[in-house]
């Protein structure tokens, strides 16, 4: 599966950055003015939703249900 980007502007100089994965011990910061894009609650929710969309993908294929 392809690492999907976000684009995120900065709330203080308004810089757009790109942001390809978020970290639950890693806030997103601006590359411009290092002022944090997202607070720590929001990370951790994007962090912990990744996560288990990555273990969704990952899960095994058994092919089509029976139609009942």
């Amino acid at each position: 599966m392809d690492k999907e980007i976000f684009i995120m502007a900065c709330p203080n100089c308004g810089v757009k950055n790109r942001i390809k994965s978020f970290s639950a011990d890693r806030l997103p910061v601006c590359a411009k003015c290092r002022t944090p894009l997202i607070d720590e609650d929001k990370n951790e929710v994007h962090a912990k939703f990744a996560k288990n969309l990555e273990d969704f993908y990952n899960l095994p294929d058994f092919g089509e249900r029976p139609q009942n």
